[in-house]
C-alpha cells in the first residue's frame, strides 16, 4: 500500500516496465508517496542487473517485457528475499509459472486516483 508516511522515504523500489509512459506514472506515483525509485528498467537485461545487484525493499515487474516475460527477474528478487509484485494485463494467472503463482498481481489499467483542483 503506498502511503505518505515518513516511513516509506528510505523504501527502495524496483520498477521493470517496458512502456515509457506507464513507467514513468508509476515512478512519479511511488515519489509522490515517498519512495525512492530504482530504475526504471525498459526490459529483462537490465531488470536482471538490477534486481541482482541493487539495495531493494521491492520491485513491480511488468510481466510482458517487449515479448519477454519477467519471471528470471521475478526469481532473483525471491532468492533474494525482496518482495514483489506483478504488473499484468493478462487476465489468465497460468501464464505465471506454478512457483509464482501466488504473487499478487496489479491488473492493467491502473485504478487513478485524480486529485481534485480548486480553482481559484
Amino acid at each position: 500500500m503506498l502511503g505518505g508516511s515518513d516511513k516509506h522515504k528510505s523504501l527502495k523500489i524496483l520498477v521493470v516496465e517496458d512502456n515509457l509512459l506507464v513507467a514513468e506514472t508509476i515512478v512519479q506515483a511511488l515519489e509522490d508517496n515517498g519512495y525512492e525509485v530504482v530504475g526504471p528498467a525498459p526490459n529483462l537485461g537490465r531488470g536482471l542487473e538490477l534486481a541482482s545487484g541493487a539495495d531493494l525493499d521491492g520491485a513491480l515487474l511488468d510481466v510482458n517485457l517487449g515479448g519477454r516475460f519477467c519471471f528470471p527477474i521475478a526469481r532473483v528478487l525471491s532468492d533474494r528475499h525482496v518482495p514483489f509484485m506483478f504488473l499484468t494485463g493478462y487476465d489468465d494467472a497460468t501464464i505465471i509459472p506454478p512457483e509464482l503463482r501466488e504473487t499478487k498481481r496489479l491488473v492493467k489499467p491502473y485504478p487513478c486516483r485524480r486529485s481534485r483542483r480548486r480553482r481559484g
